[in-house]
């Protein structure tokens, strides 16, 4: 009887451990998916002008993420599934290729030439890389989260009718964005311990 008891107290508190990060989640794709309902995006910007539109969206947007940064810290290891051991060799493969994806968002290249949508491919990577690295339930809720969003709004615009881009861009503009990538490349391997408490480098 008292195993039980322990073992329901347990089950309740990992709960409660999880509720931060669940609603950080919550808040944050809900603001995001929230332009998709045409309706009430046109009744927030007529009620708050378009700058406090912009305003409010980044606030909850902030709120939201974090609440997961604070919800992932807090939850308990819940193990759903074990990584592989060559994990970590790939993560570190796909985040070579987020960082790119998501510099290409920044600095033009040829790479929204392949994809109009080089941030939620870099979102897509990021979040894939770290569920093969991680089986723990937080992680699974994070990164799956994250991938399913990016996917799914790809496919969204695409089917509205999103387009590769046609403007001309220069092997200068591809050898930017290549060093800054490999520059934040470098700097993620270096002090990833420092604001994840895991180290890249052995």
């Amino acid at each position: 009887m008292a195993t039980i008891t322990f073992l329901h107290f347990g089950i309740q508190n990992r709960g409660k451990n999880m509720e931060l990060l669940i609603a950080g989640l919550i808040i944050f794709f809900g603001i995001h998916l929230m332009p998709a309902s045409s309706s009430l995006r046109s009744s927030l910007l007529s009620k708050l002008g378009e700058k406090g539109y912009k305003a409010v969206f980044a606030l909850i947007s902030l709120a939201g993420m974090v609440l997961i940064v604070l919800g992932k810290g807090a939850a308990d290891f819940i193990e759903i599934y074990e990584p592989p051991a060559w994990g970590m060799h790939v993560t570190g493969l796909l985040m070579l290729f987020a960082l790119l994806a998501m510099v290409s968002f920044i600095i033009k290249s040829r790479l929204r030439k392949i994809t109009p949508h080089p941030m939620l491919w870099g979102v897509s990577f990021w979040a894939t890389g770290h569920l093969v690295a991680n089986g723990d339930l937080a992680s699974l809720l994070l990164f799956g989260s994250f991938l399913l969003y990016s996917q799914l709004t790809i496919i969204t615009a695409n089917r509205r009718g999103a387009r590769v881009s046609d403007e001309k861009i220069s092997l200068m503009q591809d050898g930017v964005a290549l060093v800054v990538a490999a520059l934040a490349y470098f700097g993620l391997m270096m002090f990833h311990a420092s604001f994840t408490g895991i180290s890249l480098i052995s």
